[in-house]
């Protein structure tokens, strides 16, 4: 069932991914990625549905919590105070 990546797929899915993690803008990503500027909207949203995309985002985002310590709760924890 699991269908094999290209090494070109991945490569560009990596891409994406890293990209989309700095402002989450799937179309900016896409382009970033290699993706035309004509199509960058609908390949971004495409992609986002991706679960191999999926995977390798939440890897980042991971990452960079670890690295930077900073996490999504301990950013709202700091707005309510």
């Amino acid at each position: 069932m699991g269908s094999k990546l290209t090494k070109k797929q991945e490569h560009q899915y990596v891409l994406f991914a890293k990209e989309y993690i700095v402002d989450l803008n799937a179309t900016r990503a896409a382009i970033s990625a290699g993706y035309s500027k004509k199509t960058a909207y609908s390949q971004g949203g495409r992609l986002l549905k991706h679960v191999e995309v999926q995977k390798y985002i939440k890897e980042f985002m991971e990452k960079r919590e670890e690295r930077t310590e900073i996490t999504a709760d301990n950013v709202l924890k700091d707005i309510h105070i």
